[in-house]
C-alpha cells in the first residue's frame, strides 16, 4: 500500500462529496482540483510516491462547516496548517477553538503538530481549508498546537522581490525531521 493509500485509509470524513474530479498537471505545474464553492474535498494529494519525493507527503483538504474530518498517523509525523477558517481540534486534549483567518492572506497561522501514533478531529464551524504535511517518523514525542503567538515573522528582500516568511517549527522546534514555515510574496 503507497502513502496515498495510507493516507486516505486513515482518515474520514463525514459528510464529504467525492467526485472523479482529478488533479491536473502541467508538466512541472500542478494545479489543485477546483472543487465549487460549498463543497468539500482533497483539493491536493501529493504523496511521496505520486510526486517522486524520498521522504515528504503533502494534502490539502476542504471541509465545509460542520463536517468533521478525523485521521491517524500511525508511522508518521504531520504537521496540520489551518489555512484559513475556524474549527475545533482534538488531539486528545479534549476540543480546543482554532482560527482566526479566513485566507493565508489575512493573518499567521495554527498548526497542529502530530508525532506519530497521534489522533485528531478536526470539526469545521466555518469552510476552512486544512493543508496536511507528513513525513515518516517512529519517535514518540508530544503533540503540539502552535498558535500564531508561537510563531515568528522575517522580511526577506526588497520592492518586487519580498517576501514574509513565518517560522512555524524552525530547526529547535521538538519534531523528530519536521520543519515548516510559511511564506508569501507579493
Amino acid at each position: 500500500m503507497g502513502a496515498a493509500d495510507a493516507h486516505r485509509s486513515n482518515s474520514e470524513v463525514q459528510g464529504e462529496e467525492r467526485g472523479d474530479k482529478r488533479m491536473i498537471t502541467n508538466g512541472l505545474c500542478i494545479h489543485s482540483v477546483d472543487l465549487p464553492a460549498g463543497r468539500s474535498g482533497e483539493l491536493l494529494g501529493l504523496s511521496r510516491e505520486t510526486a517522486g519525493w524520498e521522504w515528504m507527503s503533502f494534502f490539502v483538504r476542504r471541509l465545509t462547516g460542520g463536517q468533521v474530518w478525523e485521521n491517524r498517523s500511525d508511522y508518521e509525523e504531520s504537521a496540520l496548517v489551518l489555512l484559513g477558517g475556524r474549527c475545533e481540534v482534538d488531539w486528545g486534549n479534549g476540543p480546543k477553538p482554532i482560527g482566526e483567518r479566513t485566507t493565508v492572506f489575512d493573518g499567521l497561522p495554527y498548526t497542529l503538530y502530530l508525532p506519530a501514533g497521534s489522533r485528531v478531529r478536526i470539526a469545521a464551524q466555518t469552510e476552512c481549508e486544512l493543508a496536511v504535511c507528513s513525513v515518516p517518523s517512529t519517535a514518540k514525542l508530544e503533540p503540539r498546537l502552535v498558535t500564531p503567538k508561537d510563531v515568528a515573522v522575517s522580511l526577506r528582500g526588497g520592492g518586487n522581490a519580498s517576501r514574509q516568511i513565518v517560522n512555524i517549527m524552525p530547526p529547535e522546534f521538538q519534531a523528530d525531521r519536521l520543519m515548516l514555515v510559511e511564506l508569501s510574496a507579493p
